[in-house]
């Protein structure tokens, strides 16, 4: 009740920028931390601008915003990605912000959370392969609208790859507008799919956790409460790629986080019809390590279904439902494949508390004759008990 309130109130509120604003997608956050997130947008010509920010339970009670930071263009590009840190910031805390413009414009409100102590519960959205639509009803957006309504407020949002079709401006701007019903509520992190290609571009517009490889980026951790989520990237070509992403996810899994979570784009096992069985090099490098280090969930995207399958205790997603055209699963599933589902477009919600990981996978719409059709359900719903 308290986000829909929110939502609901921002809107009705603040409204839209107008036409004119120097504003071409954002604000979003990312890079969340105990006392830290950062925020970021893009505007064509670069402009000044004032962040507005104050606790959620303060303005809730008076409308105020009370801390201020000021930007100044950086760039005298047609564009600029801005990225600003708010700092000293409470912990477990949520927090509410928006952006002005010297006209006077200003963003609708927007809310992040900064990270949880142990013991609290942590709940989080993950979805995939965005990519990009010619014609037709806009699907990334009518799954981020289903998530924005969900009704649960989201600490994260965690993506798989293949956010964009390709890695230009046009691509990144769909994506972003696309996505600002959620983007507004809850950072953003994703790991990179094959369809960013690498991308300078990529690294560009995301602050993500602290991580390693290009930029320090590539792959990331978040540890956040009694979680921690491990980023890597499967588009890797070179062993010394994949030996330091498995130091990386070693060093980073042992920890006392109870709950452990690894995201990244190419499925270790699927039984799509064309990718399937899922990647032999990942099966043989990667899931021994998971089940050695007691992994709980894997998630991962690029075959555009929804499967869940056990191996060797560790559960595997494959989420590829958010927005892509969907892909047919094979008739013959493979061995420890528990469900499946290549009809819906979808996004998935996790819940750690103290009696393990709640997981339920919502539907939004079935493709039917090529056309969209709302479907909003539950598509699935599991527990992995805590161990």
């Amino acid at each position: 009740m308290r986000r829909l309130f929110l939502r609901f109130f921002g809107v009705l509120l603040f409204g839209t920028l107008a036409l004119s604003s120097p504003l071409v997608y954002g604000p979003w956050t990312g890079a969340p931390e105990r006392t830290s997130i950062t925020l970021s947008w893009v505007s064509s010509p670069p402009a000044a601008a004032t962040i507005r920010y104050g606790p959620l339970s303060l303005y809730r009670m008076t409308g105020e915003l009370p801390f201020s930071i000021s930007y100044a263009p950086q760039s005298s590009d047609e564009r600029e990605i801005v990225h600003v840190k708010l700092e000293n910031l409470e912990p477990s805390t949520w927090y509410v912000y928006k952006l002005i413009f010297p006209t006077g414009e200003e963003t609708p409100i927007g809310t992040f959370r900064t990270a949880p102590g142990p013991g609290e519960p942590v709940t989080f959205a993950v979805i995939s392969d965005t990519q990009w639509q010619w014609t037709g009803t806009n699907r990334v957006q009518k799954v981020a609208e289903a998530m924005a309504c969900d009704g649960v407020a989201f600490h994260f949002v965690l993506h798989c790859g293949d956010l964009v079709e390709t890695p230009i401006h046009e691509h990144w701007r769909f994506f972003f507008t696309s996505m600002e019903p959620i983007l507004r509520w809850a950072p953003l992190i994703p790991v990179l799919g094959n369809h960013e290609r690498d991308s300078l571009s990529y690294y560009q517009h995301f602050a993500l956790p602290p991580g390693g490889g290009r930029l320090g980026k590539r792959w990331w951790a978040l540890h956040w409460g009694d979680v921690v989520v491990v980023g890597l990237d499967s588009n890797a070509k070179t062993p010394q790629d994949y030996r330091e992403q498995l130091d990386w996810a070693r060093q980073n899994l042992s920890g006392p986080e109870p709950y452990k979570i690894v995201i990244f784009h190419h499925p270790v096992f699927s039984s799509d019809a064309t990718y399937g069985p899922g990647s032999e090099g990942l099966q043989k490098l990667w899931h021994p390590v998971f089940v050695e280090l007691g992994v709980d969930l894997v998630l991962s995207g690029h075959a555009h279904n929804y499967e869940r399958i056990v191996r060797n205790g560790v559960t595997y997603l494959v989420v590829g439902g958010g927005g892509a055209n969907l892909y047919p699963l094979s008739p013959t599933r493979l061995e420890g494949s528990v469900f499946g589902d290549n009809e819906h477009y979808f996004y998935v919600v996790v819940r750690a508390d103290e009696t393990g990981l709640k997981v339920r996978v919502t539907k939004v719409a079935r493709l039917r004759a090529g056309e969209i059709v709302p479907e909003l359900g539950i598509l699935e719903e599991f527990t992995l008990p805590k161990k």
